[in-house]
Formats: structure tokens, C-alpha cells, sequence
């Protein structure tokens, strides 16, 4: 079930960047989209996503929110991200009430302007009395007295309650979505001087937690401290809990790879590309480190040019993933900073797919000490988010993340091969397999060309630079070799009159040729319709810029019936698969 959507707008700025950085994680959001629909139903339990850092958490939360917004429907959201720094309790509240309401003025106004940047409360008590919405404009006039009287809980209360009471009272539906919910427990104080943390502020949700006209969607990447505060101050079962893998699917993996590629205008060939989504495990944040990489000579166009840059960005201190990831790293390895538990977590990491018990591990490490004391370096490793418990008493196993193993990997290569002189402990390793089972990439590409087909023949071009279009395209008169100056992916043509459409690829040469290409990915063979509505659409574009000489191309992966050839003779380019650089 999806939200309907008419445009797309962004009145919250996503921490993403570009809005065409985000690759929809598909199931997940069918799952969210589908639970949003059940809360004008008074259906929908709160729940709470657990993710690991950098797992793209935050931007889909930010995203569920714009999509929410842009939707104009029954549920308004509500987000807020509780940040790593220490805050004194009232400033919190007063915050929480000024961005909550912005927010509903925002949605209700359909102007992104208080969502970005949220109103005074004088403005806030403007607009309630305004409008008649009582309650804004008594929260609004009520913080700033109670700051003065120095009834902050009160302050609190009210703020928190705005969602589900303004609800209530107006039969309105909030979702209220709170990123980064364990920060609640960490750096909220009560006093001025920022030195009583009250660890407790997460149990203010308790009743709040089952509200079914605001029901909230937390989340947090610190998945520890998450866990203990939800189960600690809301109760087991009162927030669903609901993990968010770091990975994308292989071919959500292989679109942020072709993504990332495109905006940051790096040059990458499509076997390079499927060889890059292989060896950062379909991790969108990994993808992006990658292609943004600082690494020397980096070359996205050859296999071993993407195994330099990932090694690079596992293996080398000054790049991003690795200084991301170190900080994190060192500071739940300076927990553990002994021997027997960095050989425990190596050896867990690297058979992921086992479970360990404190004797078994005694066996095989050849550990000279009790069972009870792994027990408990197992416990610190397990409280430091470095391995998992299995229900099953005193068995545990690795993280089953392949991003963190990579990284472990780099840092710990002796001792790991004092673990096991056979490992494969380097990215070399992977490339080699690659090559012995070339046919098997190939055919990869050539299974994805549907979905990926516009991606992939951008990316080709790109590689190319200069190529003559028959390399393509059948049927082309002017075969001359073509140079790339530009391409406009999804290039909108448009008459002075507001008719035309959207072609897939504008590429501009150096010369004044201009590619016009509409990628076709149907499974059947297409019509003679398309065909002609490329031949209108060429037509504006000629009227429009009459100095450029056009080469209009089809590639419909799924075929042409006759009627469509027949019309693109002697006028049109046609393919039906790309004819790929294959690398030496």
C-alpha cells in the first residue's frame, strides 16, 4: 500500500543532500506506508526502528516524513531527532512544542516554511488564536510563564502531550516520530548548569506510547542503549520493535551505486559498477564513501580500480568510511581492551554464520581461562553492540554485518591470520574469483539490463566519451564518431505551449548532434504508439533548438513488434540490449 503522492516536495531538508542521493529501500517503505494508513483507523501500534549507525535510518525517517507531507492526506507528521548534546530540560521542551508545531502549520498551510525553520511562540499563539486552535495558543502563552515559575516538568508535559491532545480535540492524526530516541536517557539535564542527567525522561512516553491518534515511530542507531531504555521506562510490547538492515537489496544496491555515480559525475563501467555494489554488500553509505572516495588514482572504470578504492576506504586512516567507523570502533574496543575478548570477537566475526558457547569457544581458542570468566568478556562484547546473545543461554554470534567484518579485517589482518592462516584477508582475493567467473558477472548485467537498462547505457556512454552510435543503435544514417560534451538524464521537452514529455537521455556532442533516447524496459515488444511519440517529441525539441541536428534511438529491452520497427526505419536508432566495454 503506497501513499499517494501527486509531487514530491522536501519541507524538511533531508541530512542526504540531493533528494536523488535517496534509493527507496522498497519493502520497507510498502511495510511503513501500509502501518501509516492503518492510523486514521486508530489501528496502528507505535513502534521503533533499530538500525546501526550509518545503516540510512535517518534518511529514511526523513523521508517517510516528506512523503507523509507531500501526500496531503490524513496523517500529519511530526519528526524531531534528539541530538548527541547535553540540553537543559525546559530549552528541550520549548523546542519540542516550537518544531512539533511549525510542523502541523506547515502541513496545514502547505507552506515548507515553518517546517524549515520552526516559528517563535509568539507566532505559534498568532496562529492558534487566529484560526481558533485554542490549544497552540495556550501551550504557546503557557511555556514562557512556567519557565519563569520554574515548573519545568510541567513544561514538559505539555509539550510532549501537544500531538495526541491537539488530536483529541480537532479528530486530527498525528505520527510522532522521534530519531535518535535513546539520547533521551543521555543528555537531557535538569538543571541550568547541565550536571543532573535524569535518565528517566524516556519513561514520559509510557502512556504516550499507546496512543492511537499519535502514535509514535521511534528510532535509534545506539541499539544498546535503545533497547534498555525502551524496555526499562515503556515497558516490553508497548513499542514494536522493528530492525532496518544496513544493506539495500542487491539491486536497491546496484541503483545507489548507478546514483551515486551519476550525481557525483564519476565515471564508472557497468561491470565495475555491479563489482563495487559486490564488495561494499549493498551498503548505501559504504557505495557512497566509495565513489566519493579521496583515494589516489581513483578509477571506477576497471575491477581492479574499484578493489584499490575500497581498500582504500577499509584500510586507510584518512578515509572517510574508515575515520566514520574508527571512532565508533575504538571506543567499544576500549571496553573490551584485552586479548582473550578481541580474539573471542575475531573469531566470532569471522565464522558469522555459527553460534558459540563459553566452552566450545575454550576449545578452540585454546583460551587459558574459565568458562565463566568468557562468559563474561562475551557479556562486555555483547553490552558493547560487538556481537549478539542468542535466546538460548550462553550461546552467542558475530554481527552478521559485512561492512563491520571488512573493517575488522584491515585492522586486525595478523591476528586474524594467526586464527586462520587461510582466510581470505584481502579485497585481491574477491577480485581474482571476479575474473575466474567473468561469464558469471557478465550474465549478471545482462539479467539486470531491464531495470537498470537507462542507468546502464548512460554509464557505457559516459565510459566511452567518444564512440560511434551504430555501436548502440541499428538503423543510424549519420554514423559519424559522436563525442560527449553533456548528458540530461530525464530531459523534460517542452513547446512554448506547455505540451511535450519526458525523453530518457538527452546527450549533447561537441559538435551540434544531439542524442535523444527513450529507454524502453517493458517485457512485451513495444507499439508503434511510442515510436510516434518520440518522433513529436523530437519534433519540439528541433522547433525549440534549430541548430542542433538530432539522432533519435530506442532501446526497448523487451523487444519491437513489427508496426515499430516498421515506423522507426530510415528515422529511428533501434536496439534491444547494450553492448557493454568488456575489461581486459
Amino acid at each position: 500500500m503506497s501513499l499517494k503522492i501527486k509531487q514530491m516536495k522536501y519541507p524538511l531538508k533531508e541530512r542526504i543532500g540531493a533528494p536523488d542521493l535517496f534509493v527507496e529501500r522498497v519493502a520497507e517503505t510498502a511495510e511503513y506506508h501500509k502501518w501509516f494508513a492503518g492510523i486514521p483507523k486508530m489501528i496502528s501500534k507505535s513502534r521503533v526502528i533499530l538500525a546501526r549507525k550509518k545503516s540510512g535510518k535517518t534518511a529514511f525517517m526523513q523521508r517517510l516524513f516528506n512523503q507523509l507531507w507531500s501526500a496531503d492526506g490524513q496523517v500529519i507528521p511530526f519528526y524531531l531527532e534528539i541530538v548527541e548534546r547535553k540540553v537543559w530540560y525546559p530549552y528541550l521542551a520549548i523546542n519540542y512544542f516550537q518544531v512539533f508545531a511549525s510542523q502541523f502549520i506547515s502541513f496545514r498551510e502547505r507552506n515548507s516554511n515553518p517546517a524549515r525553520v520552526p516559528l517563535s511562540l509568539e507566532a505559534i499563539a498568532d496562529y492558534g488564536r487566529e484560526h481558533q486552535i485554542d490549544i497552540l495558543e495556550r501551550i504557546a502563552t503557557e511555556l514562557p510563564a512556567l519557565f519563569e515559575k520554574g515548573l519545568h516538568d510541567y513544561m514538559w508535559d505539555l509539550a510532549i502531550h501537544a500531538p495526541h491532545r491537539l488530536a483529541s480535540v480537532h479528530d486530527l492524526r498525528f505520527v510522532v516520530m522521534i530519531d535518535e530516541f535513546q539520547n533521551l536517557s543521555h543528555y537531557v539535564y535538569t538543571d541550568k548548569d547541565k550536571k543532573n542527567l535524569d535518565e528517566t525522561i524516556p519513561g514520559s512516553y509510557h502512556e504516550l506510547s499507546e496512543s492511537k491518534i499519535a502514535p509514535m515511530l521511534a528510532a535509534g542507531s545506539a541499539v544498546g542503549w535503545l533497547i534498555e531504555a525502551i524496555d526499562t521506562y515503556l515497558e516490553a510490547g508497548r513499542l514494536g520493535k522493528r530492525w532496518m538492515s544496513s544493506y539495500l537489496t542487491d539491486e536497491e544496491g546496484l541503483e545507489a551505486v548507478y546514483r551515486y555515480a551519476e550525481i557525483y559525475e564519476e565515471p564508472i563501467t557497468n561491470e565495475a559498477a555491479v563489482f563495487l555494489n559486490m564488495l561494499c554488500f549493498s551498503d548505501p553509505y559504504f557505495i557512497a564513501c566509495a565513489v566519493r572516495s579521496s583515494c589516489p588514482e581513483r578509477d571506477l572504470t576497471t575491477l581492479e580500480g574499484v578493489a584499490r578504492v575500497v581498500d582504500f576506504e577499509t584500510g586507510n586512516e584518512h578515509a572517510e568510511l574508515s575515520q566514520e567507523w574508527e571512532t565508533w570502533l575504538d571506543r567499544s574496543l576500549s571496553r573490551i581492551n584485552e586479548r582473550h575478548a578481541k580474539k573471542i570477537l575475531l573469531y566470532l566475526t569471522r565464522l558469522a554464520d555459527e553460534q558459540f558457547t563459553p566452552k566450545i569457544l575454550k576449545e578452540r581458542l585454546a583460551l587459558p581461562i574459565s568458562e565463566e570468566e568468557i562468559h563474561q568478556k562475551l557479556e562486555m562484547l555483547r553490552k558493547a553492540e560487538l556481537i549478539h546473545a542468542a535466546r538460548t543461554e550462553y550461546r552467542y554470534y558475530a554481527l552478521k554485518d559485512g561492512t563491520f567484518y571488512m573493517l575488522l579485517k584491515q585492522r586486525f589482518k595478523d591476528q586474524l591470520a594467526e586464527l586462520d592462516p587461510e582466510a581470505e584477508l584481502g579485497i585481491q582475493e574477491e577480485l581474482a574469483r571476479v575474473r575466474q567467473e567473468k561469464k558469471s558477472l557478465q550474465g549478471k548485467l545482462n539479467n539486470l539490463a531491464g531495470r537498470f537498462a537507462e542507468m546502464q547505457l548512460e554509464n557505457d556512454m559516459r565510459t566511452r566519451k567518444r564512440f560511434k552510435p551504430s555501436v548502440y543503435f541499428d538503423g543510424i544514417e549519420d554514423d559519424r564518431e559522436f563525442e560527449i560534451a553533456r548528458i540530461y538524464p530525464r530531459y523534460v521537452v517542452q513547446a512554448p505551449d506547455g505540451e511535450g514529455g519526458e525523453v530518457d537521455l538527452r546527450i549533447d556532442g561537441t559538435d551540434n548532434r544531439t542524442l535523444l533516447i527513450e529507454v524502453k524496459k517493458h517485457e512485451d515488444p513495444i507499439t508503434a504508439s511510442i515510436v510516434e511519440t518520440l518522433i513529436e517529441r523530437v519534433a519540439t525539441f528541433k522547433n525549440e533548438n534549430p541548430d542542433r541536428d538530432v539522432v533519435p534511438c530506442i532501446l526497448a529491452t523487451g523487444g519491437f513488434r513489427k508496426d515499430a520497427l516498421d515506423a522507426c526505419e530510415g528515422i529511428i536508432g533501434t536496439a534491444t540490449s547494450i553492448n557493454y566495454v568488456h575489461l581486459s
